[in-house]
């Protein structure tokens, strides 16, 4: 039974709605996830796929905003230019149901007698390693006053 994958990104003009990319109908999306060595916590990364294409078709070259052309320049909700360098939210459904939250990293446009063929991606979790979620901070830092209960 072949499964039913989805990808949905924020778009790059802020709506808060999520917009489905197209993807080609025989390309995988392989998602690596590993258990690391928890006694070093800088080393415990999210999950991520490996670089995968979707089609420069008339949705996705609106989702990317027309990334293969640097003389289209797209203004963003806070009035400057649209940073295709940022990585931006997405997520990934199989059989409509929920996968992985992350974002999306835009890695280059395949262009093909000078049209925009497709787009290569990247799917990162929501945190790369857990070091980047507490940078610095030690567990003595840590504000844990909402955690609190009353012991019985």
């Amino acid at each position: 039974m072949k499964r039913r994958i989805q990808v949905f990104i924020e778009p790059v003009i802020d709506s808060g709605d999520y917009l489905q990319l197209e993807l080609f109908n025989d390309e995988q999306i392989v998602v690596n996830s590993s258990v690391q060595n928890i006694s070093d916590i800088s080393k415990v990364f999210t999950d991520f796929s490996q670089s995968f294409t979707v089609p420069a078709s008339t949705i996705n070259n609106a989702i990317f905003k027309h990334f293969y052309q640097s003389d289209i320049g797209e203004i963003n909700t806070a009035g400057s230019l649209v940073d295709h360098n940022k990585r931006r939210k997405a997520y990934i459904e199989i059989d409509l149901t929920p996968f992985r939250r992350g974002k999306i990293s835009l890695e280059k446009s395949n262009i093909k007698n000078g049209q925009a063929e497709s787009y290569t991606i990247t799917f990162y979790g929501d945190i790369r390693a857990l070091k980047d979620a507490f940078g610095e901070q030690k567990l003595s830092d840590l504000d844990l006053s909402s955690l609190e209960f009353a012991y019985s």
